[in-house]
């Protein structure tokens, strides 16, 4: 009986020694880079549609942000911003749907 636990144990740390090793860069070439906390100093005022490809009204939009999402501005271009949420969302947003967050700087606005 003991060799048999004996001979389970032995599979066992062999099935746990053969797992294949999990990448630690972070993630594809194509997902976008970690950004953290303290960078999302802006949120989103009210409910708004973004557009991945560029500020354009006479399509639909790819998404909306809702009110309270907290982001990080990219670039300000003029009645648009590019922004990008903590969940990897990046495009253009209404510069009006935009405030600074509450004890937050850093950002440009």
């Amino acid at each position: 009986m003991l060799w048999r636990f004996a001979c389970l144990l032995v599979l066992v740390a062999l099935a746990v020694g053969c797992q294949p090793a999990k990448e630690k860069t972070g993630g594809s070439e194509n997902s976008p880079p970690a950004v953290t906390a303290p960078e999302f100093s802006h949120v989103i005022t009210i409910r708004s549609a973004y557009y991945t490809g560029g500020p354009q009204q006479a399509r639909p939009p790819d998404g909306e942000l809702m009110k309270g999402t907290r982001v990080r501005v990219l670039e300000n271009a003029g009645s648009y911003s590019v922004v990008r949420t903590a969940d990897g969302i990046e495009g253009y947003v209404s510069t009006a749907a935009i405030g600074p967050a509450e004890g937050a700087a850093g950002d440009e606005k």
